[in-house]
């Protein structure tokens, strides 16, 4: 059995819910083992800038990331 171990950010909304990546809310009916980690502030804008880099929107400001 193949095992692809996926990594992201999600929030829990408001409903109950976890928010997902695009592609994996297209896996409707998989099922997935969930270990939720709580991440500083500072984590998330790290990874955000890092995102920011990597797909080319470098020139958003740290305001632009928190919305």
């Amino acid at each position: 059995m193949a095992t692809n171990a996926k990594k992201f950010i999600g929030k829990v909304l408001p409903d109950g819910h976890l928010s997902l990546p695009e592609d994996t809310a297209k896996e409707v009916g998989s099922v997935f083992e969930v270990v939720l980690t709580p991440i500083e502030k500072s984590d998330i804008h790290r990874y955000a800038e890092s995102l920011a880099k990597e797909k080319g929107f470098s020139e958003l400001t740290e305001e632009d990331i928190e919305r």
